[in-house]
């Protein structure tokens, strides 16, 4: 029994098939790009700073999206990164909006420098919880102490910029940070001041001292002196008086356990200067003490 199509159905001439113009595809629904946006990178083009690959910068969230987020680079003026979904959470993502928002202040790390294409890679997934949180506060004491150089430059009818070079730029050569050179300023008022104009030197340390309190890091032991000489009694008080003389950025303090033994205590807000104050005062009581005389220090751990 032949087959009888219902209808008016004609059939396709064999070899009549004709394809689809070249690039003519459609797809369902919209398709999204993951491309950065027009607006990234014209901020992008006016970027005079670029970050350094592998710099962990602190970012604001700006944009979020399906496939990844946009941010700018709070420390580079006019720059924007982007964070693609999979460098955002380690794990598998149902909705990125519950791992980030707009607004939001995080660390990232910078993977890809693209400067032809105007293009910032950035992740979040390389970066710890504890690097965040140190990096994000490192960055919100700068802008404090940015705030306070402003605050020193106003007095004078300076600009901030003005007074950034005077008072920042001196202070970073000796010390390697604002945040260093306020903290031993804090500590040591004027004597720790270097490479500071005079004029500015009064409402630097006054407002330095009235704004920063310096964080404690702390070096302990027992401090066993012993000393045979005729006069070693008093060559002891000498040390001890002595000794802490001539330390910089810390400070030392000594207390009587009995049997000659003492506690010692170096306190700094670095601890590379502890030890070094630490090592100062042995090396000073030796010289005190003499050959008649023996010190030894046993350090006690930090609690």
């Amino acid at each position: 029994m032949a087959f009888q199509p219902r209808g008016n159905f004609t059939p396709r001439p064999q070899g009549s098939f004709r394809p689809r113009p070249q690039g003519s595809f459609q797809s369902r629904g919209t398709f999204q790009s993951r491309v950065p946006s027009p607006v990234a990178s014209s901020r992008n083009q006016n970027v005079k700073k670029w970050p350094n690959i592998n710099e962990i910068v602190v970012v604001k969230v700006d944009k979020v999206l399906d496939y990844g987020v946009f941010c700018s680079l709070l420390e580079y003026e006019n720059a924007t990164g982007f964070v693609h979904i999979s460098q955002v959470e380690s794990s598998w993502i149902k909705n990125i909006r519950n791992y980030v928002s707009e607004g939001q202040m995080r660390a990232a790390l910078v993977q890809k420098i693209d400067r032809e294409k105007l293009q910032i890679d950035l992740s979040l997934t390389k970066v710890s919880e504890r690097q965040q949180r140190l990096r994000i506060e490192e960055y919100k004491q700068l802008e404090r102490n940015k705030k306070l150089i402003e605050q020193m430059a106003k007095s004078f009818d300076k600009t901030k910029e003005e007074g950034w070079q005077a008072v920042a730029e001196p202070l970073i050569a000796s010390y390697g940070s604002i945040a260093q050179a306020f903290e031993a300023i804090a500590m040591d008022g004027a004597a720790a001041v270097e490479g500071v104009g005079e004029e500015w030197i009064p409402i630097l340390v006054e407002t330095v001292q009235k704004n920063i309190r310096p964080s404690e890091k702390e070096v302990k032991g027992t401090l066993s002196v012993a000393c045979t000489a005729a006069n070693g009694v008093e060559l002891v008080k000498t040390a001890l008086l002595e000794s802490p003389k001539g330390v910089s950025n810390a400070s030392v303090h000594f207390s009587y356990l009995g049997g000659g033994k003492y506690l010692l205590k170096v306190v700094s807000f670095d601890f590379k200067l502890a030890e070094k104050a630490l090592s100062h005062v042995q090396e000073k009581m030796r010289k005190y003490i003499g050959n008649q005389g023996t010190i030894s220090f046993a350090r006690q751990e930090a609690s």
